[in-house]
C-alpha cells in the first residue's frame, strides 16, 4: 500500500497547487505565504526563502486575476466612526483580502433583513461566491440561509457555542482570567464586573474572572457584578454609601470603562487612588481617557489574517472539520490601575 505522503504527492501533481497547499506544507498561514510570494513587508527573509523553495518544489504557479477567489463580506453594523473595534476589523479584512488578491464585495445586512430571511442584495443578483465572511453576531437561521448557497462560510466575532461553522473570535475567557490575575497580583481581592450580561463574550469574561479568584481562594460576590442594561448606577451609589465598593472593576469594553470613570469622579472618587478600572479593546478612547486606561488589546490585525486564512483553507478543503480559532488578547498597562485603597470606600 502506498504511503499517505506518496498519495498526496500524486494528487499534487494532478491538481493545481494552491496557496493553502503551500501554507499547510510549511505549517504557516495562507496570508503569510501570499505576502512572501508578492514580496510584501512583515515577512522574514528566512520565511520568504522557504516559501519560494517550497513553491518551486511543489510546482506552484501564480494564478491569473480571473482565477482569484470571490469572497462576500457581510456585516451587521453600519460602517461609521464608532467606539468599538468594528471599523478596525472591517478595514483589516479588506486589507487582507486585497493582499491575497481576492475579488470581494461587502454589504451591510440589518436585523430586519435577517429576521425576515431576505437574501442580501449581492446574493440576489449573483450567487457565484466562493466564500462568505459574516462579521458580527448573525442569527443562526440567517447563517443557515447564506450557507445553503455559499457552503464556505466563516464567522468573525459574535461567537456562540451553537455554531457549527468555522469561526474566529476573541478569547474573553482568557481575558477575564488574565485581568483577574493581574489585579490580584496588584493586591486587589475585591473585584467587580460591569457589562451587558446578555452577550456571550461577557459571560466568558466573568467566568474567567471567577476561575482565577477561586484559584486564589477568593470568594465571588454577586453584589459586585452589574449589568449595563439595568440601573447599575443606583446599585453603585448604594455600595459607596455602605462602604462596599470594590477596589477594582473590570469593564466589558473601553467605552463602559470611560463612563464608569466619569461616574466615579462625580462621586468624588479618584481613579486609580480609590478604585482601579480596566477596559477592553485598546480603542482610541482608551488613550484619551483621564487617566489613560489600562485595557486589553484583542489583536485585531492578526485576527483578520486568521479569518481570511481559515476561509481559504475551507475553500480548498470543503469537507474538513470545522475550526474555532480563539485569538488571545494582550494586556496594555496604563494609569487607571493602582494598589487598593480602603480608606474612602
Amino acid at each position: 500500500m502506498e504511503s499517505l505522503a506518496t498519495w498526496r504527492h500524486f494528487i499534487m501533481k494532478k491538481e493545481k497547487v494552491t496557496l493553502t497547499d503551500l501554507a499547510e506544507a510549511l505549517n504557516t498561514s495562507t496570508v503569510s505565504v501570499s505576502r512572501a510570494l508578492s514580496g510584501q513587508p512583515g515577512i522574514s527573509e528566512e520565511l520568504k526563502r522557504r516559501v519560494w523553495e517550497k513553491a518551486r518544489e511543489m510546482g506552484y504557479q501564480k494564478g491569473k486575476r480571473s482565477e482569484a477567489q470571490r469572497i462576500l463580506l457581510l456585516h451587521q453594523d453600519p460602517y461609521i466612526h464608532d467606539v468599538s473595534n468594528f471599523s478596525a476589523m472591517y478595514q483589516g479584512l479588506e486589507r487582507i483580502l486585497q493582499e491575497v488578491k481576492a475579488d470581494y464585495d461587502t454589504e451591510y445586512v440589518d436585523k430586519e433583513t435577517q429576521n425576515q430571511l431576505q437574501w442580501p442584495n449581492k446574493m440576489s443578483k449573483d450567487t457565484s461566491f466562493d466564500g462568505v465572511i459574516l462579521l458580527g453576531r448573525f442569527n443562526l437561521p440567517y447563517a443557515a440561509l447564506i450557507h445553503s448557497r455559499i457552503p464556505n462560510l466563516i464567522f468573525f466575532t459574535g461567537y456562540s457555542p451553537a455554531y457549527n461553522y468555522d469561526s474566529v473570535w476573541f478569547s474573553f475567557l482568557n481575558a477575564g482570567y488574565k485581568l483577574g490575575e493581574y489585579l490580584i497580583s496588584r493586591g486587589h481581592t475585591s473585584i467587580g464586573f460591569l457589562g451587558s450580561k446578555k452577550f456571550y463574550r461577557n459571560k466568558e469574561k466573568m467566568l474567567g474572572l471567577s476561575i482565577v479568584m477561586e484559584e486564589h481562594g477568593l470568594k465571588e460576590d454577586t453584589e459586585l457584578s452589574w449589568d449595563t442594561g439595568e440601573d447599575y448606577e443606583s446599585r453603585l451609589l448604594d455600595l459607596i454609601r455602605r462602604s462596599r465598593m470594590p477596589t477594582a472593576v473590570i469593564c466589558d469594553h473601553d467605552y463602559t470603562a470611560v463612563q464608569l470613570i466619569r461616574f466615579l469622579h462625580a462621586q468624588q472618587l479618584s481613579v486609580p487612588a480609590d478604585v482601579s478600572v480596566i477596559g477592553s479593546g485598546n480603542t482610541d478612547m482608551s488613550k484619551m481617557s483621564f487617566p489613560p486606561l489600562t485595557t486589553v488589546d484583542v489583536n485585531v490585525e492578526y485576527a483578520c489574517e486568521a479569518v481570511v486564512s481559515t476561509l481559504l483553507k475551507r475553500i480548498a478543503k470543503p469537507y474538513k472539520p470545522g475550526e474555532n480559532v480563539a485569538i488571545i488578547s494582550t494586556l496594555v498597562e496604563r494609569e487607571s490601575v493602582g494598589s487598593p485603597n480602603r480608606t474612602r470606600i
